[in-house]
């Protein structure tokens, strides 16, 4: 084959891919609506995720009455019911059934406002680095010694907050919080929440308190409260034995 035959048959190829005129515009419609798809899918995303963050970050709101359950415990041993400081109102009250109700009344008691030390705060618990203090004035400092205990070996304690969520039970894990404490918010309805000074990797069990969230509203009255703070005293638990009486027999009356 000659190659001017050769070169009109390439130039022909050629033509034949051509499928527009000189000077025709592409067509940009399908490309463009494509784009305009991808990019308000992704604004939708966007805005979907602000959304959340946003309803995250106001709750508990002035619309809601939450309770949470709430203990201390030290070295494995739970104290008894806080009370209230002051007049018992506010956005956080301890209950007589060891509950905290949490009801925001304005914008400066909710969402990130509400905050663990906001709580500790209304039940006279002083949070410190690592420490804390119960109203009546005793003091739990990380790397201290647990009281001791009969048979036991020494033990050094570690002051953490150990928060559970909602419908948790023993073998949940919680978030376990060593700094920061008093940052922790307040964030579901039915959390619980243990303030420990424990041995380093010991876990508290769930407080007695996580009974009462099956009916918060029973025997839901502010806990006795207290003027100012620091004058109420914490007293561990005791137990009392039962005694038994023996039964005493008596004779028949004569004649009976």
């Amino acid at each position: 084959m000659g190659k001017a035959s050769q070169a009109k048959k390439i130039k022909r190829v050629q033509q034949a891919g051509v499928t527009r005129s000189p000077g025709q515009r592409r067509n940009l419609g399908y490309p463009a609506l494509i784009v305009a798809i991808v990019v308000v899918g992704a604004l939708f995303v966007f805005l979907a995720r602000e959304s959340r963050r946003s309803t995250a970050a106001v709750v508990p709101s002035t619309e809601d009455v939450w309770f949470d359950a709430f203990g201390v415990d030290v070295c494995g041993n739970y104290q008894d019911q806080l009370a209230n400081v002051g007049d018992g109102t506010g956005p956080f009250v301890i209950l007589d059934n060891g509950l905290i109700k949490i009801a925001p009344s304005n914008d400066e008691e909710a969402g990130e406002n509400a905050t663990f030390s906001r709580f500790a705060e209304s039940v006279g618990i002083q949070l410190g680095e690592n420490s804390f203090t119960l109203p009546g004035g005793t003091s739990f400092t990380t790397g201290s010694p647990c009281p001791p205990v009969e048979g036991q070996p020494a033990q050094n304690g570690r002051v953490a907050l150990f928060v559970w969520p909602p419908q948790a039970n023993e073998n949940s894990e919680p978030r376990v919080v060593t700094t920061g404490i008093g940052e922790v918010r307040f964030t579901e309805d039915g959390q619980i929440m243990v303030l420990g000074f424990v041995p380093e990797g010991q876990t508290p069990a769930l407080p007695p308190t996580v009974a009462a969230l099956s009916d918060p509203e029973s025997n839901g009255a502010p806990a006795t409260t207290v003027a100012g703070g620091g004058s109420s005293t914490t007293v561990p638990a005791t137990t009392v034995p039962a005694t038994t009486v023996p039964a005493t027999t008596v004779p028949p009356s004569p004649g009976g």
